[in-house]
């Protein structure tokens, strides 16, 4: 737990706020993790769940338990009071279960609340710019997934997110807003494709409407973990 943060995981969110922790001199940065052959041998402990594991399902589950322990983390106090962690791969490090799922992260400081007005970077850069791009770089590199499979991982989860951040603090509310509205723009502020455009998308059938994400992630490779529930293949 992050003192600092204290306030804010705490109840239903204390949880969340295990998963960080500060040390200004971790064992093994982000950057060094994923060039230096640890991610592979990671990854190799991580595939022994399965007995026929497929390569592209154990990088994509892998990397889900990536985002999935780091974005609701990050977003709650970047949501909730403009709290910005530091998320610099080459001074973050992470940690792994023994299982080497990603358990949680070890920042180089507590990082701070940060001003965002007009003609300064959106409230979400830190984190879009900052840290998933050059992390979904260093995995497509390493590994044989795509990176609109990771960005799709990580969309799924930034969706789910700011769907509850609406529900908690109404859709009225700044930073959910501009979460959607990162959702809802085909471009980002530099022009370039946003490959957090639509990550998921509601599909009415009938009485049910059905939560579908925009690009498979291909976990169906290993016929043990078959299809997931917001899978977007036909006839699922």
């Amino acid at each position: 737990m992050i003192p600092e943060l204290a306030h804010i995981f705490k109840g239903p969110f204390a949880a969340l706020g295990e998963t960080l922790s500060v040390n200004p001199a971790p064992n093994i940065t982000i950057d060094a993790f994923f060039t230096c052959g640890q991610l592979h041998e990671t990854l190799d402990i991580f595939s022994r769940r399965w007995s026929a594991p497929d390569p592209r399902v154990v990088a994509t589950q892998w990397s889900k338990t990536y985002f999935s322990t780091l974005l609701p983390a990050v977003l709650l106090p970047a949501m909730l009071c403009n709290w910005h962690l530091p998320l610099g791969t080459d001074t973050m490090g992470l940690q792994l279960s023994p299982t080497c799922a990603v358990a949680g992260f070890v920042f180089s400081s507590p990082g701070g609340r940060c001003d965002i007005s007009r003609g300064t970077p959106r409230l979400f850069d830190f984190l879009v710019e900052g840290h998933l791009r050059p992390v979904v770089e260093m995995l497509t590199a390493a590994t044989p997934l795509p990176a609109k499979v990771l960005w799709s991982n990580a969309g799924n989860v930034f969706e789910t997110v700011v769907g509850r951040a609406s529900a908690m603090l109404g859709n009225d509310h700044p930073a959910v807003q501009e979460g959607m509205e990162i959702m809802a723009d085909r471009r980002d502020a530099t022009g370039r494709a946003n490959p957090l455009f639509q990550p998921v998308r509601y599909i009415d059938n009938g009485n049910e409407r059905i939560r579908q994400r925009r690009i498979c992630c291909l976990r169906y490779f290993t016929p043990e973990l078959g299809y997931c529930k917001s899978c977007p293949k036909p006839d699922i």
